[in-house]
């Protein structure tokens, strides 16, 4: 009987009814999936029955024998830290340029550099994938909510995200201290260039990093730019000295960035 270790955040799910409706969510039939984290293969044994082809990443070697059960032509397993990894090469390799959907029981503790990793990644389309309840929350906030920050907007400018099952932390062994949530993630269109983007996600970032601080504090502060550039601006956008970042919504950061451009 496989152990979890503590150090890779490991937490099983064995709810059949659970981990097929996830699989359902996801919806990948025929398509490629590329599963982080495959563990004991709980939505393993759903992924490779529905996936055109399946790759999957497992930092933990012990978990091979176990997995091994899931070979097939159509599956391959790379034991390696997926952020160590040069995932895109392998991608590349295995799927071609074909588009490919990510799903994963991510360990907590690495949740935020791997969605920025699939951010990164132009082949991955959505992602599917659970994560605490907290960060999940976050990721479906709106704007003027105690839960919406810099990674909201950030997240809600490249992606469609929409909460899909919420998931007791009874259903997990061993028990975490906390509830889980899934999300998915779909990549949409962005309307501004690359350059622009960069500078957006800076915006964003500024206005949000204290949390106690006026946005005109903010971004004066981290862009280093005179308050009597940055609040016509704000005022243009309806916007007044006392507003904090949580009022601006992804459209607003968006105009607010183009315009911050022209300084």
């Amino acid at each position: 009987m496989h152990q979890a270790k503590k150090r890779f955040g490991q937490n099983f799910l064995t709810d059949k009814n659970l981990l097929k409706k996830i699989v359902d969510q996801a919806n990948i039939k025929n398509k490629n999936v590329l599963e982080i984290g495959p563990g004991l293969g709980a939505l393993t044994q759903f992924l490779v029955l529905d996936a055109k082809k399946y790759l999957a990443y497992e930092i933990d070697y012990s978990l091979k024998d176990q997995l091994k059960t899931f070979e097939a032509p159509h599956t391959k397993f790379i034991f390696q830290d997926f952020l160590e990894s040069d995932v895109i090469n392998d991608l590349k390799t295995y799927f071609n340029d074909e588009p490919i959907h990510l799903i994963g029981n991510l360990p907590y503790y690495i949740t935020t550099p791997i969605i920025f990793k699939f951010l990164e990644i132009e082949n991955l389309k959505t992602a599917t994938i659970m994560v605490q309840k907290e960060v999940g929350e976050r990721m479906i906030s709106q704007k003027n909510l105690k839960s919406y920050n810099a990674f909201s907007a950030i997240l809600q400018y490249f992606t469609d995200v929409k909460s899909v099952i919420q998931v007791n932390k009874k259903m997990f062994k061993p028990i975490p201290k906390v509830d889980s949530m899934v999300v998915q993630l779909s990549k949409k269109e962005t309307p501004l260039d690359n350059e622009t983007e960069k500078l957006y996600i800076q915006v964003v970032k500024m206005s949000f990093m204290h949390k106690r601080k006026t946005m005109l504090n903010n971004l004066s502060t981290g862009l280093e730019l005179e308050k009597s550039s940055i609040l016509p601006i704000l005022n243009s956008l309806g916007f007044d000295e006392n507003t904090r970042a949580e009022s601006l919504g992804v459209d607003d950061f968006i105009v607010l960035t183009r315009k911050i451009q022209q300084i």
